[in-house]
């Protein structure tokens, strides 16, 4: 039975041990977010749990489009009905890293340093989902177009993302205002793209340079990692 059950499980054990960290790790964020309310008494930084909750989405919309890829029939169909929902809400998953912007206002009670080891944790787990979700995506794209396209989609979206932040950190939209304000949002984005600022310019350069390095950096952990797993299996036969 038990075996039955991991043979089940083989082709999926990488992505089930993936959620399991993340899903760890989450929780883990919630602890000590709730260790924070008890120490200071007020629920201060409660945002954070909603910007975890909106770093889950994409993830969750990376999987659904990875499992209706493999559906080649509808490939055309299904690949922009769960692309374009992901990519309006894929830059909530970087988003948290900005909330250390709230340290620059220390709370009584707390310790500096706990609110910022919180905040990372936060940011952490927000951080991965987004580069795991990522994954998934550059994955169909390889797969469906080649190399090539992959990673200028990997490059496209790391630009994409640091807009996105920018736009919600510094002029506070929000994911669904492309839904329920769509031609204000137009409008205002088009004058800033034609009146960018120094500030604009700088802060989505150096977040999506940051956030492209941190994709490769794991990504080429992964090949190595199946590089030292090949020869291993290989003295085993």
């Amino acid at each position: 039975m038990i075996q039955t059950i991991l043979l089940k499980l083989q082709p999926i054990k990488f992505r089930l041990a993936i959620f399991l960290l993340l899903s760890c790790s989450s929780l883990l964020s919630i602890t000590l977010f709730r260790v924070r309310t008890i120490l200071s008494g007020n629920g201060y930084y409660h945002f954070l749990i909603w910007n975890l909750f909106l770093a889950w989405l994409p993830f969750w919309m990376a999987l659904m489009a990875s499992s209706f890829s493999k559906k080649r029939k509808y490939l055309f169909v299904t690949l922009p009905l769960t692309t374009i929902p992901w990519l309006l809400f894929f830059p909530n998953s970087l988003y948290i890293l900005t909330d250390l912007f709230h340290l620059s206002n220390p709370r009584p009670f707390v310790p500096i340093w706990f609110d910022v080891l919180l905040i990372n944790w936060f940011a952490w787990t927000g951080i991965f989902l987004g580069v795991f979700s990522l994954y998934l995506m550059h994955d169909i794209v390889h797969r469906e177009f080649g190399r090539m396209a992959g990673w200028f989609f990997v490059l496209t979206i790391g630009i994409l993302s640091g807009i996105g932040i920018y736009v919600g950190r510094f002029l506070r939209w929000n994911s669904w205002d492309v839904i329920f304000n769509p031609l204000e949002r137009l409008n205002e984005l088009l004058y800033y793209a034609t009146h960018p600022s120094p500030q604009a310019i700088l802060f989505i350069s150096v977040f999506s340079s940051f956030f492209i390095f941190i994709y490769i950096t794991l990504y080429t952990f992964g090949l190595l990692f199946q590089e030292q797993i090949r020869p291993a299996s290989q003295e085993i036969k």
